[in-house]
């Protein structure tokens, strides 16, 4: 028999009630028989819609789970109808790029072990790093020094490109000369990556423009 029954107070694993209504501090649905017999018949009514009748009945992590769900189909609707306006004219738009989560799943899921190479290749795909061209976007009251302190030739303005492409302070071992040409490669996730591996201060505080002594 199905079950219809609204679970309005959650079971913990104990048996006894959980006092919350908070699904975040509820007891986890397995092992816990009247949930987890719900959550069967939810997915039954979900995959099966023609087959049983009544009302379809809801535990609170389906409510949690379907609430995810929209959430993220709302999120792809957004950025596909805009990109430019959802992603920001500085982020490198490809489809590796596309879905970034720091856990659980490529692309991230190989830097996750290593906080401060996460957190450097974020800097880099969004160009919201320490670069001279982020002090003129976001601090240029501050008249902070922009150009790249670190090249050996002729003074240039710091831009994530001239980090990635240009300077000669780091090693390099692709040969793109341009961030078209590295998008258009068979995998600029690993290019960059690679980059960073090779340049443990680029796009840190510590490569930011600044002068000598």
């Amino acid at each position: 028999m199905a079950i219809t029954t609204l679970l309005l107070t959650p079971v913990s694993s104990g048996g006894e009630e959980c006092r919350s209504n908070d699904p975040r501090e509820d007891a986890g649905h397995s092992g816990v028989e009247e949930n987890e017999a719900t959550d069967a018949d939810v997915r039954y009514r979900v995959f099966h819609p023609g087959r049983s009748r009544g009302p379809v009945p809801k535990s609170y992590l389906y409510i949690r789970s379907l609430s995810t769900s929209n959430a993220l189909y709302d999120w792809r609707k957004l950025a596909d109808s805009n990109p430019s306006a959802y992603w920001g004219r500085y982020y490198y738009r490809h489809p590796a790029f596309r879905t970034i989560r720091h856990t659980g799943m490529y692309p991230l899921k190989r830097l996750s072990a290593d906080s401060q190479l996460t957190a450097r290749f974020i800097r880099c795909i969004t160009s919201h790093a320490p670069t001279g061209h982020y002090r003129d976007r976001f601090r240029h009251h501050h008249h902070e020094l922009t150009l790249c302190s670190l090249h050996s030739g002729r003074p240039t303005y710091q831009t994530r490109e001239h980090i990635l492409f240009g300077c000669d302070h780091y090693t390099r071992r692709f040969r793109y000369s341009s961030i078209e040409e590295l998008l258009q490669s068979m995998d600029p996730f690993y290019e960059i990556e690679r980059f960073l591996r090779d340049n443990p201060t680029a796009f840190t505080f510590e490569d930011a423009p600044k002068y000598l002594v």
